[in-house]
């Protein structure tokens, strides 16, 4: 049975989203709401809260990595965004990585990594959005990648099984 719901705030629902940690300059924040927007050329578009420190810097420097991070680092991601500005590589553990293409410290621990130049902002209500052009991808060999997952207040989760493939025509 479905209840339904006509508040539609973060206390109404739970959603998995695939979580990342943005990063830029020397700061990075953990961050559910992004998704390719173009192939080709390839663009992602990001949404950022003004309260988080990350969207003066993304304004400012326009650019930004988003850092894909595996679901053993949950515990980081979540230290990151308990922290307003300061050094979170000493509060995480994680580890800078110098960018090929933006002058943004990259996480050296991510699976993989979008380093991206901001094309456009608009603003929808409370976030920004931020579309990028995607200048590189850093990609690791792992097959025993679990990504990781926001349900929301605090809570994470990944995958349970080994992922499938469809075999198409």
């Amino acid at each position: 049975m479905f209840t339904t719901t006509k508040i539609l705030n973060s206390q109404c629902h739970s959603q998995p989203r695939l979580t990342a940690l943005l990063a830029c300059g020397n700061n990075f924040m953990p961050m559910s709401w992004h998704m390719p927007v173009s192939k080709a050329p390839f663009r992602y578009a990001v949404a950022i809260r003004p309260e988080n420190e990350s969207y003066d810097l993304v304004h400012a420097l326009g650019h930004f990595s988003i850092n894909f991070m595996d679901y053993s680092y949950f515990e980081a991601m979540e230290k990151a965004g308990s922290q307003h500005g300061g050094d979170k590589f000493a509060l995480t553990g994680l580890t800078p990585k110098k960018a090929d293409a933006i002058k943004s410290t990259l996480i050296e621990e991510a699976y993989m990594i979008y380093e991206c130049r901001v094309v456009e902002i608009v603003n929808f209500g409370d976030h920004d959005i931020f579309i990028a052009d995607v200048l590189c991808i850093h990609n690791k060999e792992s097959k025993d990648v679990l990504p990781t997952l926001f349900l929301g207040r605090g809570y994470y989760e990944t995958i349970s099984q080994s992922p499938k493939r469809v075999e198409r025509d």
